[in-house]
């Protein structure tokens, strides 16, 4: 098994996101990609990761390989990848271990990494069809800057969608903090159904790390809400036809 994706600095930066949701996970690798994804030790969110076999400079296999990794230690091996290295893994049949070599013509340099590889007892988690009552797609920075700012104020975000905008809303000791992203010509806001408003309350840590997954992969996002108690939906969809999509169960409030 071996395989070599295009964008090495996007797979360090989602690797670095994944590893906070998925300390230890399945990589999963077949002739149409690499897969990564599982519910977080909380249980208030799942994230799926997908490297397609376009976003690939080299794959090849010959049977599918799922590999038990300890995601923080990979993520400490890519952190030190550049944007011009060139990243490889490999896995001999019946290895224990998986390789990661990593290479810059340019200033001769190479390295070579091994990581032992684990046994973990995995829930299969299959998620329902959703259908959701508001979308908003926009410039994930646009989206990231407002969850930091807004975020800063409390644990909790309540996002609202309605016809005035996307509003985002926290409430702590310090005080309050709202903002609105207008529907403007390079944004998408529907609103499902008859719905004049829809809105629902998530936790700022989480929605955070979730935008730390996707923000280094696509310039622009699509979150998906409802007043019901389903899950969020983040997508990030970048290169040929790969993504980043995670899920985040509502925040209950009194």
């Amino acid at each position: 098994m071996e395989f070599v994706p295009s964008d090495s600095s996007a797979f360090r930066s989602a690797i670095e996101a994944l590893k906070d949701f998925l300390p230890e996970a399945q990589v999963r690798v077949t002739a149409t990609g690499v897969g990564i994804n599982g519910m977080d030790r909380a249980h208030v969110g799942f994230v799926d990761y997908r490297l397609s076999k376009e976003d690939c400079k080299v794959l090849k296999i010959s049977v599918p390989h799922t590999i038990g990794l300890s995601l923080v230690n990979l993520s400490k091996v890519l952190s030190n990848v550049g944007s011009g290295d060139t990243l490889r893994f490999s896995m001999a049949k019946g290895a224990d271990r998986l390789l990661v070599n990593y290479s810059n013509a340019k200033i001769g340099k190479k390295a070579v990494y091994e990581l032992m590889t684990l046994e973990i007892a995995e829930d299969a988690v299959e998620l329902p069809d959703l259908s959701y009552g508001a979308k908003v797609q926009a410039r994930t920075s646009d989206i990231v800057n407002v969850v930091k700012e807004v975020g800063a104020f409390g644990d909790s975000l309540v996002l609202t969608l309605n016809p005035d905008g996307f509003h985002m809303e926290s409430t702590g000791d310090m005080g309050s903090a709202k903002q609105t992203l207008e529907n403007t010509e390079d944004r998408e806001m529907e609103l499902g159904g008859d719905d004049d408003a829809v809105s629902a309350t998530f936790a700022t840590k989480y929605l955070s790390g979730i935008l730390k997954g996707g923000a280094p992969l696509a310039n622009t996002m699509t979150l998906e809400f409802d007043a019901s108690a389903q899950p969020l939906r983040a997508s990030f969809h970048y290169g040929e036809s790969s993504h980043f999509i995670a899920y985040l169960a509502p925040k209950v409030t009194e």
